[in-house]
């Protein structure tokens, strides 16, 4: 039953979404031929082709702000709409379990958000590789990084943890979202003004935990003298972990109180 939630969900969304990823893909392509026209431009025509160009990057950068901001909508609304709203009525008259619904619209809404990221990254380093040059001065700046990270300590197992734990980042992003939707369900009236409260509330707290964990850190590195041997190689060799913890931890979190209320206290009124 997971397997066809997943299919249903995907079915509904990919149309929409994958447009918008072929739009970053039509705007990467032009925006590099207008960098490399007004590159091979001469001078007589340079305020017309610059002018072209810039208005072309311009529209570039915007159409890569409304594909993030605009997927981050609709699988907001997808999530309301299809559990809370009017297409709730009928999914929760299914004979499926609370965790399938869950899990299904997590795996789903996870996977367009990650498929968003790597099409806006790829496009990014299409963009800046116009020429060989360039692409050849951008890999010596990532060696240059990495050496002064200290790469000599950053071995296989933490690139792998690491790309773990931003995945499991991705999830509790997602799980977030469900989860002050679902607690906007329990008010009467105003529910969506409560889930953006909710939202609020609990980006300000995860703000404070946050802010209490780097002071605590700062003051233990101190007192045991830390910096003395401290490195960004190995603050990136550990930094995963607490990233991954704190990730899983929120998963649970959200996901439970999302199940909470779509199993224990419904409200489609």
């Amino acid at each position: 039953m997971l397997g066809k939630l997943m299919k249903y969900e995907w079915k509904a969304t990919w149309k929409l979404l994958l447009s918008a990823n072929i739009l970053t893909v039509v705007m990467t392509v032009l925006a590099r031929c207008m960098v490399s026209l007004m590159d091979q431009a001469g001078h007589s025509d340079f305020r017309m082709v610059d002018f072209m160009a810039v208005m072309v990057l311009f529209t570039y950068v915007g159409s890569m702000f409304a594909v993030c901001i605009g997927t981050t909508i609709y699988l907001i609304h997808r999530f309301y709409t299809s559990t809370y709203g009017d297409q709730g009525y009928l999914l929760h008259t299914l004979p499926v379990d609370t965790h399938h619904i869950i899990i299904a619209k997590v795996l789903v809404s996870a996977a367009w958000v990650t498929i968003n990221i790597v099409f806006i990254y790829l496009s990014v380093i299409f963009l800046l590789a116009t020429s060989s040059e360039i692409l050849h001065s951008m890999m010596e700046g990532m060696v240059d990084v990495i050496e002064y990270l200290g790469a000599e300590k950053i071995s296989l197992f933490t690139v792998v943890m690491t790309l773990i734990a931003f995945i499991f980042s991705i999830f509790a992003r997602v799980l977030k979202v469900g989860a002050c939707i679902s607690l906007g369900q329990l008010s009467s009236n105003h529910k969506l003004m409560l889930s953006f409260a909710w939202y609020v509330g609990i980006y300000v707290v995860e703000q404070m935990f946050q802010g209490v964990y780097f002071a605590i850190m700062v003051y233990v590195q101190e007192k045991a003298s830390y910096r003395s041997y401290w490195s960004y190689g190995s603050y990136f060799d550990n930094q995963w972990e607490t990233t991954l913890l704190a990730a899983i931890l929120s998963c649970v979190a959200y996901y439970l109180l999302t199940w909470y209320v779509m199993d224990k206290k419904l409200n489609l009124d």
